[in-house]
């Protein structure tokens, strides 16, 4: 709770009047003691709260998606906006309860809206039915129709508000079952048409939270810890793409590292999904590798040739994509077996 209350403070604090630069270094400020206070989680949070191990992971990532936007130019009124956001996502990641949680989404989901209303005044109706869903789907007692709710009301949340991209598919790993793994599948499918016929950068970030869902939904200690993997190094794929500027070296490896193009970003996660799903599902096999091939090419597609700038040698972006290395290829022991016990205790 610690972690969402931080962002508060950041955002009162970014209602007093001040420069453009005093802002932009306390919107930093309060975003990265944000991601310190949800690594604390690791070790330890307030008993009453009872969160489990999905939760602080659900907080970390939630955090850690936070700090490269954080650095961008953005009025007073975006970022006090985009403070709030973050504190919602946190509150609706470790909160535990239905209410808390799907109260934690509406408070991001309405910040978020606000500074553009006039243009996404039309998806209020879908946000409203989807926070609907997921809060039927979180309060009924166990069935397959509570976890369809929940899971397509979560699917349409990050459809309609991108902020909640990194939360959905962890918070859905809470109703993991067929519904899940299906409407997983559906999605990467649809992600992989997109992108051929209209090339965006949203469809290859829907397409991987999709994946991650369905390597969620396929109910095993492997395909889960798999999803766990993805969900993590889709974070610092995008924070890299984030962060890049300019058509140098550093702007393309990002793009790379967003898309998954070998070794970098989502890479090794998609990796381990593909091969979970070869060793146990693979009929599956004939939806995923054509879905993932269709994201990579409209990714390839979209890429600049790369060329040296002064940009290059002190990138931001550099960071984030060795962190995705670092976690794709050499995670500590100690981190993995942590994951892996995530993994099978989300399964009970």
């Amino acid at each position: 709770m610690i972690a969402a209350v931080v962002p508060l403070f950041a955002a009162a604090a970014l209602a007093i009047p001040g420069s453009s630069r005093t802002r932009s270094s306390v919107d930093a400020v309060g975003t990265w003691l944000t991601l310190a206070a949800a690594l604390t989680m690791l070790w330890w949070s307030p008993p009453f709260l009872g969160t489990d191990r999905l939760g602080a992971f659900a907080a970390i990532v939630v955090a850690a998606a936070a700090v490269a936007p954080g650095l961008a130019a953005m009025d007073a009124f975006g970022r006090i906006a985009r403070q709030i956001v973050l504190a919602g996502l946190l509150l609706a990641a470790v909160g535990g309860h239905p209410i808390l949680v799907d109260a934690g989404l509406a408070v991001a989901v309405a910040a978020g809206s606000a500074p553009r209303l006039p243009l996404v005044w039309h998806r209020v109706p879908l946000v409203g039915a989807a926070l609907g869903l997921v809060l039927f789907g979180s309060i009924m007692p166990p069935s397959h129709l509570a976890a369809g709710c929940a899971v397509l009301g979560l699917a349409a949340l990050a459809v309609a508000v991108p902020a909640l991209l990194p939360l959905a598919p962890l918070l859905a790993l809470r109703f993991v079952g067929p519904e899940l793994m299906a409407v997983g599948a559906a999605g990467l499918a649809i992600c992989a048409g997109g992108a051929v016929l209209r090339p965006k950068s949203a469809w290859i970030a829907l397409g991987h939270a999709a994946a991650t869902a369905m390597a969620f939904g396929l109910r095993t200690p492997d395909s889960v810890f798999a999803g766990l993997i993805l969900s993590l190094l889709a974070v610092f794929g995008q924070a890299a793409a984030d962060l890049a500027k300019g058509q140098g070296v550093s702007a393309t490896v990002a793009a790379a590292a967003r898309a998954g193009l070998p070794p970098f970003g989502v890479f090794p996660g998609l990796a381990l999904l593909v091969l979970t799903i070869a060793r146990q599902f693979p009929w599956l096999l004939a939806v995923v590798l054509p879905a993932l091939a269709a994201l990579g090419w409209s990714a390839l597609w979209r890429l600049s040739p790369p060329r040296i700038v002064a940009e290059d040698r002190w990138a931001a972006s550099w960071v984030r994509v060795a962190l995705a290395l670092l976690v794709g290829f050499c995670l500590p022991d100690v981190c993995t077996a942590w994951l892996r016990v995530l993994a099978t205790e989300a399964l009970r």
